[in-house]
């Protein structure tokens, strides 16, 4: 009996032993099997000695999936980009090209209420139809337009100087500017007398240029009809008179930068003496304004605080707009003097149109508006003068 059982106990041994040895072996290979394959050296030092995880991750993927993803994500940036504007790149650089031709005629605008040169205003003289004063009545006034705005608003006076020179781009701005813009023409332009009624028709003031001498004379000549100190006081009187004479209705004169040493500002005196005369506006545009500083009893004057003809570039025009809304909000106006350069006449439509509209006190509170955020008004130039 004890040897029967001693047989059976050592069947029963083998039979452990065998599992046993089969488990080893099975999880030995089970092990090895489930060991990454390194490729080098750097996947091997990935993972640590244990083989539990790795240590670090590194993708290097291959050059042409770089290059498809590269593709991939500049194509999707270009149909978001595309999609926001409606624009292809190509439409999109033409489109920032200061062309006149993005000006679109308004419709409706008002003319002013003299087109013509009013018989009472002029005098003959020769050839020429000088402005004169009728009594009270002077020609600033009766060929300007009175504007008014809300009390909260600041008032923006925008004249481009050196205008009429070239018809076709005159015409195009009278028609694309709001009619409060006004113009003053150069007197070397052609056919001025159709130019300055066809631009108050469109609602627009107009004045003349008054040139003075140039400060370099040697390399730049302002031409037969500025204010040359070489001349006698007699024919500075009459290429005043020649200037102003344009054949249709003048409010005044835009006095262009020049030379304003001692000698010239005692002539340009008897020449704005003249001007205060024949009942005309005057603007200092000079960058000294020296000008200024001319006492003439009786004349309606005042001076530029922005001029803009040079740097044409959106930044430094963007950064003279934001100046002159400055000076506006301290005096309660602002008077800007422009070269008619595309990119600075579409830069200043551009401001103009972010104008906050007038609204009344009940038209606020109807539309919940505490208070206008660009609270700016393009007036006439006549309505910033003072006498």
């Amino acid at each position: 009996m004890f040897r029967t059982l001693k047989y059976k106990q050592g069947i029963i041994a083998a039979i452990v032993l065998s599992l046993l040895l089969i488990f080893g072996v099975g999880y030995f290979f089970a092990v090895r099997k489930s060991e990454p394959e390194y490729r080098n050296k750097i996947e091997k030092i990935m993972f640590d000695s244990k083989n539990r995880a790795p240590k670090f991750i590194i993708t290097l993927p291959d050059y042409k999936v770089r290059k498809i993803e590269k593709n991939k994500k500049e194509a999707k940036e270009k149909q978001q980009k595309k999609d926001s504007d409606g624009l292809t790149p190509q439409q999109r650089v033409l489109a920032n090209i200061p062309l006149l031709t993005k000006l679109t005629p308004r419709e409706n605008a008002e003319p002013l209420k003299i087109i013509d040169l009013s018989a009472n205003l002029t005098q003959e003289e020769g050839k020429l139809s000088v402005p004169k004063k009728d009594g009270e009545l002077q020609p600033w006034q009766v060929y300007g337009k009175k504007v008014s705005i809300l009390p909260n608003f600041y008032r923006v006076a925008v004249v481009f100087k050196n205008f009429g020179l070239d018809k076709n781009s005159s015409e195009a701005i009278s028609k694309g500017l709001p009619e409060n813009i006004s113009f003053s023409y150069s007197p070397y332009g052609t056919d001025l007398s159709a130019q300055i009624k066809a631009a108050r028709r469109s609602g627009h003031e107009t004045y003349v240029d008054l040139l003075l001498s140039s400060k370099d004379f040697l390399s730049v000549d302002t031409g037969p009809l500025a204010m040359d100190i070489t001349v006698s006081e007699e024919e500075l009187i009459a290429r005043l008179k020649q200037a102003v004479s344009a054949g249709a209705p003048v409010g005044g004169i835009i006095i262009n930068d020049g030379e304003t040493g001692t000698d010239s500002l005692a002539r340009l005196k008897k020449v704005l003496t003249k001007a205060s005369d024949m009942g005309l506006l005057a603007i200092d545009a000079t960058l000294s304004g020296d000008v200024s500083e001319i006492k003439i009893p009786g004349l309606a004057r005042n001076r530029a605080d922005i001029v803009i003809d040079s740097g044409f570039n959106p930044e430094d025009i963007g950064q003279k707009l934001e100046l002159a809304e400055q000076i506006a909000e301290n005096k309660g106006q602002v008077i800007i003097v422009a070269d008619p350069k595309p990119v600075v006449v579409l830069q200043i439509l551009k401001w103009a149109e972010s104008f906050s509209p007038q609204l009344s006190y009940e038209e606020m509170k109807a539309q919940n508006i505490t208070a206008p955020e660009k609270p700016f008004a393009l007036v006439p130039l006549s309505n910033t003068v003072i006498e």
